[in-house]
């Protein structure tokens, strides 16, 4: 419990195609990747339950093993464009059914393996003390859109959105701009549950991370990159 809250931490894990049954338990610094998102989460003291939300059986075998439980998400409910929000309400549902209900869920997708506990910690504070719907992960944009022009067919370039800062120093622009890492998501309960399409639909707060942190798994080259982190952290941490 955090302040009062009862915290769910979601870890969704089905698959993004049909044809790749390893996607989550795919081994990075030794471990399955899935593992370096489970394992965080089991030393914070905060969370009333860590649940794993997939539909394939050996990712399911895998993340009992190192001490998540696991809800079967039906593979009906399972497509190549399968909503965050199918599997948030139906974990909610179905522990709803055990008696059990929550008041925050944190939605931590394991292809982000190098957060760390202290960035969880940071969204539930900033969710909680502030107004906003929902908490999301930053990191800083690769881009500055203010620089985007639109190219039209005939061959002539217009200002993205008319943008007119586009001729203001960099140091003079008002904003600072930030791409959504896919980390750390925490929000509301009750909002979630009138969300139709995604949990960014209300108001969104910005937790900035590093980039380092920020790291999405989607490739081989990604997963070496990983690896030196996490080795690294292993060897200078200690843990096994």
């Amino acid at each position: 419990m955090y302040r009062g809250n009862r915290i769910l931490a979601l870890i969704p894990a089905f698959r993004s195609r049909r044809d790749q049954h390893d996607e989550h338990i795919r081994v990075l610094a030794e471990r399955p990747l899935i593992y370096w998102t489970i394992q965080p989460l089991l030393q914070m003291i905060e969370l009333d339950e860590i649940i794993v939300s997939t539909e394939d059986v050996n990712t399911q075998i895998i993340s009992s093993h190192y001490g998540a439980r696991v809800i079967e998400l039906p593979d009906s409910h399972v497509t190549e464009q399968t909503s965050s929000l199918i599997a948030v309400k139906h974990a909610l549902a179905y522990l709803e059914r055990e008696g059990k209900t929550f008041d925050i869920v944190l939605y931590l997708h394991p292809s982000s393996p190098l957060r760390e506990p202290e960035d969880i910690e940071k969204c539930l504070q900033l969710l909680v003390e502030g107004s906003y719907d929902c908490m999301a992960s930053f990191t800083e944009a690769l881009e500055n859109p203010n620089e985007t022009w639109t190219l039209h067919e005939n061959n002539e370039a217009t200002l993205y959105k008319d943008n007119h800062y586009f001729f203001m120093p960099k140091h003079e622009q008002p904003y600072t701009y930030g791409r959504l890492n896919g980390a750390v998501y925490a929000f509301h309960v009750p909002y979630a549950k009138e969300c139709i399409h995604s949990f960014l639909e209300g108001s969104v707060g910005a937790y900035i991370m590093d980039p380092e942190k920020s790291l999405v798994v989607k490739q081989e080259e990604d997963l070496e990159k990983a690896e030196k982190v996490l080795l690294a952290r292993r060897d200078a941490e200690g843990y096994v």
